[in-house]
């Protein structure tokens, strides 16, 4: 079966769509206003978006997109569906061994249920040479591991790949140094909750489609973090599913969190004690 998609409204594309279908019929922004019946200033800034990289305008309602249609004698499906945009799963990988079949693992099951046509690695690590481009995100080790500087990072890296990676389906592989991820993690956790929509953004402005989102971690520095239960549970929540890769072997979803959680047990702990604790913990994850 195929990977499940995530759908994202893009309002910018939506401007540009509202202005191109109001120009070829010459209507001005206020006759258009008047036949859908919402203020000139609104119309303006749906429009205003197609030129904003900083933020997106407005996102129309449901009834208020119908009256755009009607106005402009389509269907409503005509100025929705150039406005949306199609993103890959935000998958972690966690590695149990010493990686060195991780990429080729993983990338032979994304090969197998919806193959990627470019790589692009991302962080201080590239994990693969199968990259066409890597992405530094800080500039230097002196620069806090801030989420605004490293979506920037992210989108300058994308769109300098741009002539590459346009119009293709790429898969991006996010992979930092131990040192990064234990000296920031707290920063690390807090950008893996933005991180997909940082790249379906970036991906999306340099005219490329976002297909797979890997998160790289290995076992033995997850282990290492100052609470490593709360870590991994953390990284298990921000992503839409779970992967640990071990020698040729690929587990997924909840067995994969599941085996991820089962490291993390305490000494002394007995092992069928800690296996409850966790089922406890990944039901709860999953109801709420």
């Amino acid at each position: 079966s195929r990977q499940r998609m995530v759908w994202n409204f893009d309002a910018r594309g939506f401007g540009r769509t509202l202005k191109e279908r109001r120009e070829a019929l010459g209507y001005s922004t206020r006759t258009v206003a008047r036949l859908a019946g919402v203020s000139q200033s609104y119309v303006v800034a749906l429009e205003g978006s197609r030129s904003s990289r900083d933020a997106a305008g407005p996102s129309p309602t449901i009834d208020v997109l119908v009256r755009l249609a009607s106005a402009f004698g389509v269907e409503p499906a005509a100025l929705l569906n150039p406005s949306l945009r199609s993103a890959g799963p935000h998958v972690l990988v966690v590695v149990e061994d010493d990686g060195s079949s991780m990429f080729d693992v993983t990338n032979s099951f994304v090969a197998e249920v919806d193959a990627v046509d470019t790589w692009v690695s991302a962080g201080r690590r590239k994990v693969t040479s199968a990259s066409v481009g890597h992405i530094e995100l800080r500039a230097n080790a002196s620069v806090a591991y801030d989420p605004d500087e490293v979506a920037s990072a992210v989108q300058r890296g994308l769109l300098a790949l741009a002539p590459t990676i346009e119009d293709r389906r790429v898969g991006l592989v996010f992979s930092e140094d131990p040192e990064v991820l234990l000296g920031a993690t707290s920063s690390v956790l807090a950008i893996e909750h933005e991180w997909s929509e940082m790249v379906s953004q970036a991906s999306w402005s340099a005219g490329a489609h976002p297909a797979w989102n890997l998160c790289v971690y290995e076992i033995d520095v997850l282990k290492r973090m100052p609470d490593p239960l709360a870590a991994s549970l953390e990284l298990i929540r921000c992503h839409e599913t779970v992967w640990t890769t071990s020698g040729t072997t690929l587990h997924r979803n909840r067995a994969a969190s599941l085996r991820l959680l089962q490291h993390m047990r305490p000494p002394r702990t007995r092992a069928d004690h800690w296996r409850e604790i966790c089922i406890k913990q990944l039901d709860r994850i999953s109801t709420n």
